[in-house]
């Protein structure tokens, strides 16, 4: 077995007691030393269970004694706490477990070491659990204490360790059979420092709250430090609370003030009503007990754990919140304290509210949230709805509620972003500028979109239905917008032209022209879009700045597949900055080869974005996705990705068809393929599109050949000779020129279709084109050995084993033996992996049952794995072995 496997550690320190307490030859005692609070608790409480559990399997019996007292100095015994040593001795292979070790009084230290000494001649067994640091008290008696036990050879000592953060991911996937992204260790990491319950305990809140987003077996942070503070845990906060109130107050006062470094003591005192020198003493009394550190070099209280601290700030009254956070400001204001951390500040502004000086306090919020516009825009979401609050002007309101509702829509917050914009249409329409309304409203409906509220917009699109203001062609242009959101292409554009004959306002107009063309493009006329792209460049070359134009024409060309014109456009922003979506990111990636980054940029679109609405780059997004999963083997993630796509209404819904069909054909099952293909197409043609259904006719076509039917290829090639002529993009042509090459066994039309294949060099298309062109008899079979390379670059395992048998009937030899043995056993180990059953992987291979067994019990015996949990975790992590 892989010596790196990690076993949870309360799980294996609890393995080894029992084996050590089961053990003769082991020390009479173990001691297990750990920090107080969730860690040592935790622990204790599994060793319990596996000490009971182990115990009841061998007849022998444990006695838990918890030595936890409220009075030092009580006359404690703890010998009246066990049973007498006659009892002892007719009682072999009794356990002793005792909790709160360190609580006994220093009187009762010298009991503790008799009592072992005393069963050291018996088979009884004592295992002491004790919270660290020790207290200043009992210190030295105990260590004495413990130092004589070991120099008879009486005792084991153990400290419960953190794990380091190597070994964080492989736990993470442990406890919820998902990898933790960069973020979310890093998070982990920083508010846990690697105590092991402590983070199971992190991960609980974390999924209780919303706080993570397990996507395609990957763990993402949402808005770890925005939304902990309304997470007031009890288990977490279960030891501070115990500590008395005046203690639990100066915690919950220096989880506030703690990172203002030596100014501190002072302000818990100013909190507390005490002294500084008073305020020192509670400090030290939590340091004591474990809960806080004090750090000479920077004069700095910190918590032992963070997560404490975070915790913390939920535990606050809602008076109690302000006042500390006008404490914490009126100090930094004032220059008696400061703070290195840049979030500190605003926090606390957003905290204090009107307690402190709001013009100071808003002016100070929104060029915090303008810092941190391009890094950390999530952090100044709470700081920009504090500034409008705290406002006077009207006017500054409305823009300030506008940039935190395009801001929600960047972090993925649709729903903060309604609020906002909402907030505007409704109660400030006087404030609104005439040319500015119509861009509020439709903001305001991608807003609504995006937080999945889809009922308003239908009402939008149907009814007509318009509770803000607006004139009727504003209004029309609103319903227009919302058809487009819902994907009702036909009808968009019929409004549209009815708009356009019918209006004369410049505001309408204007929106009317930056919508038409890209509804256009879907419904198969290209003539508007390549006149705007014509159009952009000359704009900016004569100093124009057209953002919003350069994003959406950009998207729509991505989406396309026109990556060659999209690159034309971005080469523009040396003078205009271009926002790329995630979406068009993960296009381009995937064109480049780079399918591991594109499915990253995926997974954390579908993490960290939007909760709802599904456009047409982002359906495009999930298509590629889903299709580099399926030729990665990973079959049941890719229909998880296209599920995901069709529950947030897709634009285009037919793109994700290809994936849904490409699985149905892997397992054979070509009379669902076709049917898959065939609903997508009609569905196209209900609502007018156009755009790409040459990818679901080219799918027709490659079952059709499949199965020789002549005459439904036949029709393939007309139907994609069509969508190529109106579209005219490279993509359509390339479709078309491999089903002409095949109708009229063109090798000409097939020499083309190789050259345009080579020029465009993306290796999905590359390899998925060749494969095509030589299946279907048109192409030298030599240039599988060039699909098999660009497979190869996009780990395309699934995809590049059939290759392989394509190759091998044609004669072509698939180079690298060796290599391609350890390929099929990495497939093998992927698609156990994925959860599928030794008969779907027979169906898959082409292979029988009992030789996937077989191959399969090899695969276990080499890497050691006894099951496909565990199989799963280590593809997961990268620790399957070579």
């Amino acid at each position: 077995m892989p010596s790196d496997r990690l076993v949870e550690p309360a799980e294996a320190l609890a393995a080894d007691v029992l084996e050590w307490v089961s053990d003769a030859d082991h020390p009479p005692l173990t001691v297990i030393g750990g920090p107080s609070g969730v860690e040592q608790r935790a622990s204790v409480e599994e060793i319990c269970r596996v000490l009971a559990a182990g115990a009841a399997r061998h007849g022998r019996r444990v006695r838990v004694v918890n030595l936890s007292y409220s009075e030092p100095g009580t006359g404690f015994d703890l010998m009246s706490q066990i049973p007498p040593l006659s009892a002892l001795r007719a009682t072999p292979g009794l356990l002793l477990f005792f909790k709160d070790t360190h609580r006994l009084p220093a009187d009762s230290v010298g009991a503790l070491e008799t009592l072992v000494r005393q069963i050291a001649t018996t088979g009884t067994r004592c295992v002491c659990a004790f919270a660290l640091p020790l207290p200043t008290e009992t210190k030295s008696a105990f260590l004495a204490s413990f130092d004589r036990l070991r120099r008879d050879g009486l005792v084991r000592l153990v400290t419960l360790r953190p794990v380091s953060q190597r070994q964080l991911p492989e736990l993470v996937t442990s406890l919820i059979g998902a990898l933790p992204e960069p973020a979310l260790r890093t998070a982990l990491w920083l508010t846990t420092r690697g105590w092991p319950n402590v983070i199971t305990t992190a991960m609980r809140i974390g999924r209780e709250h919303n706080m993570m987003t397990v996507v395609d077996r990957h763990a993402y942070l949402t808005a770890w430090r925005r939304q902990f503070r309304v997470v007031d845990d009890a288990e977490l906060l279960a030891d501070l609370r115990g500590l008395g109130p005046t203690a639990w107050q100066a915690a919950k006062a220096i989880a506030v003030f703690g990172p203002l470094g030596a100014a501190a003591p002072a302000l818990v005192g100013e909190a507390l009503g005490v002294t500084e020198e008073q305020a020192e003493v509670e400090l030290a009394g939590l340091a004591r007990e474990g809960v806080l550190q004090y750090a000479k070099a920077s004069s700095t209280w910190r918590f032992r754990v963070p997560l404490v601290a975070l915790s913390l700030e939920s535990a606050f009254g809602p008076y109690e919140r302000r006042r500390l956070a006008q404490i914490a400001v009126t100090a930094v204001w004032e220059g008696t304290a400061r703070c290195e951390r840049p979030e500190y500040l605003p926090d606390q502004l957003v905290n204090a509210g009107r307690l402190v000086d709001p013009d100071r306090a808003r002016a100070e919020l929104l060029s915090a949230a303008g810092r941190a516009a391009l890094r950390e825009a999530d952090r100044s979401l709470t700081w920009l709805r504090a500034a409008a609050e705290l406002t006077a002007d009207r006017d500054e309101r409305v823009q300030i509620l506008l940039t935190h509702a395009r801001t929600c829509l960047i972090c993925g917050e649709a729903k903060q972003a309604v609020e906002s914009t909402d907030t505007v249409l409704r109660g400030y329409a006087e404030e609104i500028p005439g040319n500015q309304l119509m861009g509020i409203c439709l903001l305001h409906l991608t807003a609504l979109h995006e937080s999945g509220d889809i009922t308003t917009l239908e009402r939008v699109a149907q009814d007509g239905w318009w509770p803000w203001p607006g004139t009727g062609p504003q209004r029309d242009v609103g319903r227009a917008f919302a058809l487009s959101l819902l994907g009702q292409w036909r009808q968009t554009h019929e409004l549209l032209d009815e708009i356009r004959r019918e209006n004369d306002e410049a505001p309408v107009d204007w929106h009317v022209r930056a919508i038409s063309p890209i509804i256009s493009v879907w419904l198969g006329d290209v003539t508007e879009l390549d006149h705007d792209v014509a159009e952009l460049v000359t704009r900016v070359e004569a100093g124009e700045r057209p953002h919003e134009e350069l994003h959406t024409r950009t998207s729509v060309l991505v989406t396309l597949g026109e990556l060659r014109r999209a690159r034309n456009l971005l080469a523009l922003s040396d003078r205009v900055h271009i926002r790329l979506t995630p979406a068009c990111q993960t296009a381009l990636a995937v064109a480049e080869g780079q399918a591991s980054e594109a499915l990253e940029l995926t997974r954390r679109s579908i993490a960290t974005g939007p909760c709802s609405g599904c456009d047409a780059e982002h359906t495009m997004m999930f298509h590629l996705a889903a299709t580099v999963q399926l030729h990665r083997g990973k079959l049941s993630r890719a229909l998880a990705l296209i599920a995901t796509a069709r529950s947030r209404t897709p634009t285009l819904p037919h793109l994700l068809a290809l994936t849904e069909a490409a699985h149905e054909r892997l397992y054979q099952r070509d009379a669902l393929a076709r049917q898959v293909l065939e609903t997508a197409l009609r569905a196209a043609q209900e609502t007018g599109v156009v755009a790409l259904t040459d990818l679901l006719w080219t799918a027709l076509a490659d079952l059709a050949f499949d199965l020789a039917e002549r005459q439904v290829l036949s029709c393939c090639h007309e139907r994609v000779e069509a969508v190529a002529k109106c579209m005219n993009t490279e993509q359509a042509e390339l479709h078309r020129l491999t089903l002409h090459a095949v109708v009229h066994s063109d090798t000409g039309a097939a020499d083309r279709a190789v050259a345009l294949l080579r020029e465009r060099a993306q290796p999905l298309e590359l390899a998925s084109g060749l494969e095509r062109l030589v299946r279907f008899g048109v192409a030298i079979p030599e240039l599988l050995l060039e699909a098999y390379s660009a497979a190869g670059e996009l780990d395309a395992l699934m995809f590049r084993a059939g290759l392989r048998n394509l190759m091998r009937a044609h004669g072509i030899p698939v180079p690298g033996r060796q290599a391609t043995v350890a390929e099929n056993e990495r497939l093998l180990a992927v698609l156990v992996a994925d959860g599928l059953g030794n008969k779907q992987i027979a169906t898959l291979l082409g292979a029988s049952e009992k030789s996937v067994e077989g191959r399969l019990s090899r695969l276990f015996s080499r890497t050691g794995y006894r099951s496909r949990v565990e199989l799963a975790a280590a593809m997961l992590t990268g620790n399957l072995p070579e």
